[in-house]
């Protein structure tokens, strides 16, 4: 049984296999605000400690273009809830900023289509 147990955590390519909720030690939440699942995330240049995780690492090296918290934990294949504590961690040292997606334009009324549509016509 005890074999069993280790052969779980040890990947034969990659070696060790650390759970998701290590990386986080056991947090579900980011400390510091809620993020949103499209939260754009912005890497802010400047001096960066040494003391950061290989993931929140990959996490800078994502964000030095905005990129959104969904997308962010796609590319470095970690659940999303993981993604969200590790960028508020980010965000908390100032490393990242973290802002809601821009405004989505609402639909036009049915007024509006009307006219193009007539306009469209009188072409």
């Amino acid at each position: 049984m005890r074999e069993r147990m280790q052969d779980q955590w040890l990947d034969e390519e990659a070696g060790p296999i650390v759970p998701a909720y290590a990386l986080t030690r056991g947090r579900v939440r980011p400390s510091s605000q809620e993020i949103d699942l499209v939260a754009i995330v912005t890497a802010v240049g400047g001096p960066t400690p040494v003391s950061l995780g290989p993931e929140q690492w990959m996490i800078l090296s994502l964000c030095a273009r905005p990129a959104s918290l969904a997308d962010i934990a796609a590319a470095i294949d970690l659940p999303l809830g993981v993604v969200r504590v590790l960028v508020g961690d980010l965000h908390e040292q100032g490393l990242v900023k973290v802002r809601p997606p821009a405004n989505v334009a609402r639909f036009p009324t049915e007024k509006l289509l009307g006219e193009v549509i007539s306009g469209l016509r009188a072409l």
